[in-house]
């Protein structure tokens, strides 16, 4: 039996991560987290196929939390899109110098998202598959 797909949406807005969690669940297993600590917790003891990572939380950013996956063996390797209601390139262009794979605005579009989750997973399986 397959491995059911998992996603982790990182956001501090209860309302983004319900509405998050309720397009998302149309396809994939959903965690949802309120915080960038809450997610590198979670990553301890678990590891999802895609993480939806806000940009802009207080404590820790997005940004920050991108460092720290990238710091570590464990997480590198997970792909990350981002999160973010800003339409300032300057932050897409960061945001991918440090690995995420795609940006999502804010306020969520149903479908948008459900194809850029499924575009980011298969390009993912398709890296683990060349790299193996």
């Amino acid at each position: 039996m397959e491995k059911e797909t998992l996603i982790l949406v990182v956001d501090d807005a209860e309302i983004n991560l319900k509405i998050a969690e309720k397009i998302i669940t149309r396809e994939y297993s959903v965690k949802c987290v309120l915080s960038g600590e809450e997610c590198l917790a979670y990553l301890v003891d678990h590891t999802p196929d895609l993480i939806l990572l806000d940009l802009h939380m207080p404590d820790m950013d997005g940004f920050e939390v991108m460092e720290k996956l990238n710091a570590s063996n464990n997480w590198k390797d997970i792909p990350v899109i981002l999160l973010t209601a800003d339409n300032d390139p300057d932050y897409e262009v960061k945001g991918f110098s440090l690995g995420a794979i795609d940006f999502i605005t804010k306020p969520f579009v149903a479908e948008v998202m459900l194809h850029r989750v499924a575009k980011a997973l298969e390009l993912s399986r398709l890296r683990k598959l060349v790299s193996s």
